[in-house]
């Protein structure tokens, strides 16, 4: 759930004793750290007055670990308990509740876009008319939405993206438009990605008025691996869902991305194609 591409968050654990107080008998303080790294989390503990410890991870399995690593079976909501004995046997327990969500394979800082191939469920391929793009997918977790293209181009055209977005998936709000039917698009985005330019504007006005406002939004997008293939350029990005109106709470959206040449003089093509329905991407 990060900057790896993987949500990552910090939380410590300090509970009192979950037992009846024993004057006689001193119990153990419990003191932990969880970090959560997609389906994996770490449980570092720092408990003093322990000699043995047992987790019980909230999913039917357990550890007498220390300081364990435990890998989820998936998105969910989970509490964790960890049992501290004493020397004289007396047990603490402290609990605490961790959320799962989905993770993505892709990391945008690893040189290679190798991590697509275990991206299949938003997958469209061009059809036939379109010459410019070849592939995309779209790949998404808690904070970001993953984009990776195949295109007849090279880098250094500087062309011109435009994500039209319909951030909820909602036709009866924002810009509608016969290039990409089935949606009104709510935000665009807009600029040479891969020439470091590109801008957030919101859509405002009667709903066939092609009126964006800019918001100034700024640090909303990474590229990641670019790959000059002869003639086909490969690419990978990211945009961060709390930063475009309407991402962060959606349960679903569209897309459609259209490009041109970096003077504005021509189209060069439509993902999907033109006059096709936008690409819906669900959020689990």
């Amino acid at each position: 759930m990060q900057l790896k591409h993987i949500f990552s968050f910090f939380l410590l654990v300090t509970v009192l004793a979950a037992c009846k107080k024993d004057n006689n008998t001193p119990e153990a303080d419990v003191f932990y750290a969880v970090s959560i790294s997609g389906y994996d989390v770490t449980f570092t503990n720092t408990t003093t007055g322990a000699v043995s410890y047992k987790w019980d991870f909230g999913d039917s399995t357990t550890s007498t670990e220390a300081s364990p690593v435990h890998t989820y079976p998936g998105k969910g909501k989970y509490v964790p308990t960890l049992y501290a004995t004493t020397k004289e046997g007396r047990v603490t327990e402290a609990s605490t509740v961790v959320y799962i969500a989905k993770s993505s394979p892709v990391k945008l800082d690893d040189s290679t876009l190798s991590d697509w191939d275990n991206v299949t469920t938003s997958e469209t391929i061009s059809g036939a008319g379109e010459t410019y793009f070849k592939k995309s997918k779209i790949d998404y977790d808690a904070n970001y939405i993953y984009f990776y293209f195949e295109m007849n181009s090279n880098k250094n055209n500087g062309d011109i993206f435009d994500f039209y977005l319909d951030t909820d998936n909602d036709a009866t709000t924002g810009l509608l438009t016969g290039t990409f039917p089935d949606g009104g698009y709510d935000v665009l985005l807009e600029g040479g990605v891969l020439a470091n330019w590109f801008d957030v504007y919101n859509h405002s006005g009667a709903q066939d008025a092609f009126s964006f406002q800019p918001t100034g939004v700024a640090e909303f997008y990474t590229v990641g691996t670019v790959v000059q293939d002869g003639t086909t350029l490969k690419f990978e990005m990211r945009l961060v869902r709390s930063k475009i109106k309407g991402l962060a709470a959606t349960k679903a959206f569209r897309v459609g991305i259209q490009t041109t040449k970096s003077d504005w003089s021509a189209t060069l093509g439509n993902m999907p194609n033109a006059n096709q329905s936008s690409i819906l991407v669900n959020f689990e």
